[in-house]
């Protein structure tokens, strides 16, 4: 069995019941966590002017789907890439510093709009932020974060696609095989330049932003049916 197909396992086959507790309350805190500091970069950060403005240029305002510290509803795709974006827009959001990687923002939101997509309940959010977590983490873990680094790449954007891609697959069901197919359309999309450090760009947060969105489509394609690469 592949690597790919491996994990698609583990996130199929996951449930809520397979999660300590202590894992339940931590994604619990680490949910209230993402809201805080999004909720905080609407107000604080730079971009979310030009973030909101291009969004409702491209046709992304009036779905269903809530962003964090508004009271506007956008499409999912565009909730995905604004959550994500401001939650790392201040560089607060959780650090796992093994994998080098900031893992809420991309999964998080991609999660979130999945649920209000289909009216997931809260346990599924919850075991789907669970997957994404393991996904992106091992991914970042297997690149080694420092010579990805020095490739000039950006794991949380890089790895996050894949993260949010597995979180959106769960709470729709996908079959492995299907949440297979999702990551190799997340692989054909992922992305993330360490350019940002040259001149404080703010790419660095919307490219984890975008990963998020990113995940979220290829785990919808992979639901309609479109196939990806294994």
């Amino acid at each position: 069995m592949s690597e790919t197909k491996q994990l698609a396992e583990f996130v199929a086959n996951l449930s809520f019941d397979d999660l300590p507790i202590e894992v339940v309350e931590r994604i619990k805190f680490l949910i209230m966590d993402t809201v805080g500091i999004s909720i905080r970069a609407m107000h604080d950060s730079e971009s979310p002017p030009s973030l909101l403005a291009a969004n409702q240029a491209m046709g992304y305002l009036g779905g269903q789907c809530r962003v964090i510290g508004t009271h506007t509803k956008y499409t999912p795709a565009g909730a995905a890439m604004i959550n994500g974006t401001l939650a790392h827009s201040l560089d607060f959001d959780d650090t796992h510093a093994a994998g080098s990687i900031h893992a809420s923002a991309p999964i998080i939101p991609a999660a979130l709009a999945a649920a209000e997509m289909i009216g997931a309940d809260g346990k599924k959010v919850i075991t789907a932020i669970a997957a994404g977590y393991e996904v992106q983490i091992r991914l970042s873990l297997s690149l080694n974060p420092s010579d990805h680094y020095k490739r000039g790449y950006h794991p949380s954007a890089t790895c996050g696609t894949f993260g949010a891609a597995a979180a959106a697959g769960l709470i729709f069901d996908l079959s492995a095989d299907d949440i297979a197919s999702a990551f190799g359309i997340a692989e054909c999309q992922t992305s993330g330049s360490m350019r940002f450090l040259a001149d404080g760009a703010w790419t660095k947060r919307f490219q984890v932003g975008y990963s998020g969105h990113n995940g979220l489509i290829a785990a919808t394609l992979a639901k309609e049916g479109f196939v990806g690469p294994m």
